[in-house]
């Protein structure tokens, strides 16, 4: 099986607050606090290949939605060795806004989407209202295009992307919402948003299918090895830094 190493890119940042964060978060009888949530991208390299895992926010729509950018997210794949000569596929772990928002730096990338995000995020359902503020047309077009070029791999959940990739799918946050797992590590992505959220069971603000989003706690639980959250500052905190803007995982 192949060694993988696992980079978490912190790129942008939002600070909010604890009822703007997790859904219903009167019903805890807490008072409400600061939050903040980090931006991620993630990186998974092997002898053979570089895997880019979703592609963060385009900072034109991360400052129009009033996130900071920390650093631009291309130039900060460009830093890690993140480019179209070195990636060649991109698994999206959803297709909201935050994740899908720097495609066109790799033109010719494969990218391999959750079949039931592409299925709801291209219908006339992922345009209702709620739904629709969590993706940017523009990025859904990038998408659309990609499909007509035939581009784009369409995973179920369960299957190994390479040797030793596994991708999970668990709902939830999004339809076709999955993890991401390599021997040791899972990179939860927007299943698990803080650490907190999975271990006293708060579910985050934005959400598909609540039922899904519980279900996805209990199956992430019981993987082995580390478990990443997909916006926890504490994640620059637990790892060994790359840089100023980077941790290594594994």
């Amino acid at each position: 099986m192949a060694e993988w190493s696992v980079i978490a890119a912190r790129f942008g940042t939002l600070d909010t607050t604890l009822s703007e964060a997790y859904y219903r978060w009167s019903a805890y009888g807490e008072p409400d606090g600061p939050a903040r949530l980090d931006y991620y991208f993630w990186v998974l390299r092997s002898d053979g290949e570089t895997i880019l895992v979703d592609t963060g926010f385009h900072p034109d729509a991360g400052r129009k939605r009033g996130r900071t950018v920390r650093i631009d997210p291309v130039d900060a794949m460009a830093q890690l060795g993140v480019t179209a000569d070195t990636v060649s596929r991109i698994v999206l772990t959803h297709l909201h806004w935050d994740h899908t928002g720097n495609l066109g730096p790799f033109p010719d990338a494969e990218l391999l989407v959750p079949a039931r995000d592409v299925d709801f995020w291209l219908s006339p359902m992922g345009l209702r209202g709620q739904f629709a503020q969590s993706v940017e047309e523009r990025e859904l077009d990038a998408i659309r295009a990609a499909v007509a070029d035939g581009r784009v791999r369409r995973l179920e959940g369960g299957e190994e992307v390479a040797d030793g990739v596994r991708v999970i799918h668990v709902g939830g946050h999004t339809p076709g919402q999955m993890a991401v797992s390599v021997p040791g590590v899972t990179l939860a992505s927007d299943a698990v948003h803080f650490y907190d959220e999975l271990e006293h069971e708060r579910p985050f603000a934005v959400i598909a299918d609540l039922a899904e989003m519980y279900a996805a706690y209990d199956t992430l639980r019981a993987l082995p090895g580390d478990l990443v959250p997909g916006h926890d500052p504490a994640v620059m905190e637990r790892y060994p830094r790359v840089n100023d803007f980077a941790v290594e995982i594994r």
